[in-house]
């Protein structure tokens, strides 16, 4: 009785650590997607960050000029 009651055991742990394995697999995919997205995020605010200083001095200079 006590090797059906571990063999269980052991079916239930394998497809626990099975299901963790799938589930760890899918965060990591969703943590690569993140990195991907928040590194095109800093590219466009520095971009952004320039266009709106150029257009800044542009008026500026055209106040002044």
């Amino acid at each position: 009785m006590t090797t059906t009651n571990e063999t269980k055991a052991v079916k239930n742990i394998r497809s626990e650590v099975k299901q963790q394995k799938e589930t760890i697999a899918a965060l990591i995919d969703r943590i690569s997607g993140l990195t991907d997205q928040v590194s095109s995020l800093k590219t466009e605010l520095g971009k952004f960050k320039t266009d709106v200083a150029n257009d800044v001095q542009y008026l500026t200079n055209r106040v002044d000029g």
